[in-house]
């Protein structure tokens, strides 16, 4: 049986609670979904306006070095200019990669003193971090294959491995969130931030309500966690107006990663509220558009896909429905 990464990192939740049609990834193989996700950052580090350049300056040194990509901004832009709307998620995660980047600030600002991101693959954030925001302490989850690689890549990248950094390798056969964060230190009575990028949209209900269950029970109040998901109409097939949904649908199909969960805002509102989070914030393009792909000449850096949101929910006080 084929088997989804992060389907199963999230299912971990929940033992034995399974999530099929996901992305899948065979065993001990780097996934190409962290793969591409670390190319685009990489490209998008290089751009010469300060507006839309994201901060990942670590994402060269932990990419493939082979790529069907270019890696030089200029020659990178060129080529997804060139191909239609094949790379058109790189402008949906360069504005993924900034939203959470000001929300994770903001969450430090008001007192998170925890970062756990589930389903890590290349994330840098822990590094890049730790000089400006000392106080915060990283948890980085996911399978052992990828664990693995991800530490021989930050060592080569930084000369040394970080002892600031908690990496969970998880038996998701095994093993659940709740018996391998906690061994390392994850504090639940303290205010954590949980990043989920690229997930909730390969995952069916089932894992995707066993992961924010968890935060739920397992965060103080004011947590929170942000997360992308894709909309009902995707998964429904109804493409009509939704610019370049219907070829990435049929793109990551193709290569045995369907999208399998979509909600309405509504139903996402909704979903994250039965798991006993509170919602406070949900993005489209539009707005993310906006937010952070206008460039300082006033014009937007590119058109992002239509069929993905952005949501963000908090662990709410004790005694209060979310």
């Amino acid at each position: 049986m084929r088997t989804a990464r992060l389907s199963a990192l999230l299912a971990a939740a929940c033992l034995f609670c399974e999530a099929p049609g996901a992305l899948a990834v065979r065993p001990g193989e780097v996934s190409r979904t962290a793969s591409a996700v670390c190319e685009y950052r990489a490209i998008a580090a290089q751009h010469p306006d300060p507006k839309l350049r994201n901060p990942d300056h670590l994402a060269d040194k932990l990419c493939e070095r082979r790529s069907a990509l270019p890696r030089p901004y200029a020659e990178a832009r060129t080529f997804i200019a060139n191909t239609g709307v094949s790379h058109v998620s790189y402008f949906f995660i360069n504005a993924r990669t900034l939203h959470i980047e000001g929300e994770l600030r903001r969450a430090a600002a008001e007192g998170a003193t925890q970062v756990v991101v589930l389903g890590a693959g290349f994330d840098s954030r822990a590094y890049r971090y730790r000089e400006s925001h000392p106080q915060l302490r990283f948890f980085e989850v996911d399978l052992p294959p990828m664990v693995a690689e991800k530490k021989k890549r930050i060592a080569a990248a930084l000369g040394a491995m970080p002892d600031y950094v908690q990496y969970a390798p998880i038996d998701f056969d095994r093993q659940t969130l709740e018996e391998v964060l906690p061994p390392l230190g994850f504090d639940a009575r303290q205010k954590s931030f949980f990043i989920l990028e690229g997930v909730t949209m390969y995952v069916n209900a089932e894992g995707n309500g066993a992961t924010l269950r968890f935060i739920s029970r397992n965060a103080a109040p004011g947590s929170r966690v942000i997360y992308d998901y894709a909309l009902r109409r995707v998964i429904q097939g109804k493409f009509e107006g939704m610019y370049a949904m219907r070829e990435l649908t049929s793109t990551v199909a193709s290569i045995g990663e369907p999208y399998v969960t979509g909600w309405t805002p509504r139903e996402a509102a909704a979903f994250a509220r039965k798991q006993g989070l509170m919602p406070v914030e949900d993005l489209g393009a539009r707005e993310l558009t906006q937010r952070y792909l206008i460039g300082s000449d006033g014009k937007p850096d590119g058109r992002m896909p239509d069929g993905f949101r952005m949501l963000q929910a908090q662990v709410p006080a004790p005694g209060r429905k979310p």
